[in-house]
């Protein structure tokens, strides 16, 4: 016989530390917006989530391990939404391509809790190593949604990847900054044009 699982209010012990865990994430992130990462603590974390700290620590070790987990799910985010996105194009390498450019900065346009963390990531180190992994990431979405490449192909663009995927987030954090004079479709359109051309040629 299986054990019992107690619940509280309907809600089981996983659901309920499931809960907890989304609270705090979503308060690290809304701290992010309003201070930076460098004003992330953990009294400031569960402030926001409205917990106290025995439930932080239940969730995670420290301040890195919160900020590591937003970053994780803010990538996991753009990724999936640029994989759906490109599921309804019907078009060839360029069409895919601006498709991927266009949610990328609308997200972190329209988001700017999110911008924020991406653009702070270089100074943080776990942040900053936690973008580069993302960087490769997407360099393998360019590879396999993007240009639909066979496997023949994808050891000769994958350092071009990383280049163009790379050079797009830098370009992207500057903008948002004010430091590129480009409207975002203008934007896209100019990277949507380098990166083809530099993946492509």
């Amino acid at each position: 016989m299986s054990p019992a699982v107690r619940t509280y209010r309907g809600a089981s012990a996983d659901e309920r530390r499931a809960d907890r865990r989304a609270r705090l994430l979503a308060g690290c992130l809304e701290v992010i917006g309003e201070v930076g990462v460098v004003g992330i603590t953990v009294e400031a974390v569960c402030a926001r989530a409205g917990l106290t700290k025995r439930y932080f620590y239940e969730a995670f070790a420290d301040r890195d391990a919160v900020l590591g987990a937003v970053a994780d799910d803010v990538y996991a985010g753009l990724h999936e939404a640029i994989v759906i996105a490109l599921r309804a194009v019907d078009g060839d390498e360029r069409a895919r391509a601006t498709r991927a450019v266009e949610v990328f900065t609308e997200t972190l346009d329209e988001n700017p809790r999110v911008a924020r963390l991406y653009a702070e990531s270089p100074g943080h180190p776990q942040l900053s190593a936690r973008r580069d992994d993302a960087i490769d990431e997407f360099a393998e979405l360019v590879l396999d949604d993007v240009l639909r490449l066979c496997p023949g192909d994808r050891e000769r663009l994958r350092t071009s990847a990383v280049f163009v995927v790379a050079g797009t987030t830098h370009l992207v954090t500057r903008w948002l900054a004010g430091g590129v004079p480009l409207g975002r479709l203008e934007l896209v359109e100019e990277i949507t044009r380098t990166g083809t051309r530099a993946l492509l040629a």
